[in-house]
């Protein structure tokens, strides 16, 4: 399961995101960062900088030096937003094969 935190910081026309997932996955703790930004056009969000780490303290240190940077730089933590993305789900009950051909 992922933990989520989510941060904003207001700069000028636009508000700046941070939005941190971290838990175990797999046989591995790792930290996912988004970074984005809310304009007048709209909300966009980039691909995540992932860090991997063999024992959960190192994570869960990470996360709050990272959270203690953030705040002291003026970030204020709130409530994780509603991300639009595309999505691809996996099935259990699912028919579907994927195949290649080479010619």
């Amino acid at each position: 399961m992922m933990n989520s935190l989510s941060f904003t910081l207001q700069h000028r026309r636009s508000t700046h995101t941070l939005r941190v997932l971290y838990g175990l996955e797999g046989m591995k703790y790792i930290i996912q960062i988004y970074e984005g930004e809310i304009n007048g056009h709209g909300e966009k969000e980039g691909l995540p900088t992932e860090y991997q780490y063999k024992f959960e303290q190192e994570m869960i240190k990470y996360v709050h030096d990272l959270k203690k940077d953030l705040k002291e730089k003026g970030w204020i933590e709130g409530e994780s937003p509603e991300v639009s993305q595309t999505s691809f789900l996996r099935g259990e009950d699912c028919d579907a094969e994927l195949g290649f051909k080479f010619e």
